[in-house]
């Protein structure tokens, strides 16, 4: 499986690149957009670890470049942690986004969920419910035809529950889904926090919703009707 690395620091680079040769990947490197657009063309890698602070070009802009032609996985590396940095970076074309400083035992386990899609049947991008539609490529909502506006949070939250219509999910199968990638702790008021506001969003009634069910003590489902 090849790699294209395509970030500016040398020693990050290089040690991102000895981990994932180490694991078996053959591993390509670029230090700035140019070079690695040139390699993209040229060695047509399996998966790209894409540095978004590029010293010759915008990383937003490669992605969206390479997406011209493209499906090849794109995981986005960045030091920037700003909610609207990861949906530009997500809006651009990229598969996944992780802010620095990182494990590098955790972005090869991202990096190996995201190649792993390639040998699965392509998904539909489109994903809906009743008047509820889901453009995962573009990162967009759609309720009765109108543009929703959604948080990275809320944008997943939704995702993961259109894909399990008519599943009860518990709290941690919720928060493991959309916060606990990397392990980390999340309170379960921000999910509650979060539901709230989606529920504002896509229901008639929030205090009497259709969509978003609470299973009390246990968790929610989304309720999709005939």
């Amino acid at each position: 499986m090849k790699v294209l690395i395509i970030e500016d620091d040398q020693g990050l680079r290089q040690g991102i690149a000895f981990s994932l040769a180490q694991e078996g990947y053959e591993v390509l490197q670029a230090q700035n957009g140019k070079e690695g657009y040139r390699l993209f063309l040229q060695e047509a890698p399996q998966g790209i670890l894409l540095d978004l602070n590029l010293p010759d070009m915008d990383g937003n802009d490669l992605c969206r470049k390479i997406r011209e032609s493209s499906q090849v996985p794109i995981l986005m590396l960045t030091a920037r942690d700003m909610e609207t940095d990861e949906i530009m970076g997500l809006s651009s074309g990229a598969d996944d986004y992780m802010t620095k400083p990182f494990s590098v035992a955790v972005l090869k386990l991202r990096l190996e969920k995201l190649l792993g899609r390639k040998g699965e049947k392509a998904k539909s991008h489109i994903l809906s419910s009743g008047d509820i539609v889901m453009d995962t490529d573009l990162i967009k909502v759609w309720k009765a035809q109108q543009e929703m506006e959604c948080s990275v949070t809320e944008f997943k939250i939704l995702k993961y529950f259109l894909e399990n219509k008519n599943q009860v999910l518990t709290q941690d199968q919720i928060l493991e889904a959309v916060w606990d990638r990397e392990g980390k702790f999340v309170n379960p008021n921000t999910l509650q926090v979060n539901i709230g506001r989606l529920r504002k969003k896509i229901e008639e009634d929030p205090s009497r919703p259709r969509f978003i069910k609470t299973i009390h003590g246990i968790g929610y489902i989304w309720e999709e009707r005939p």
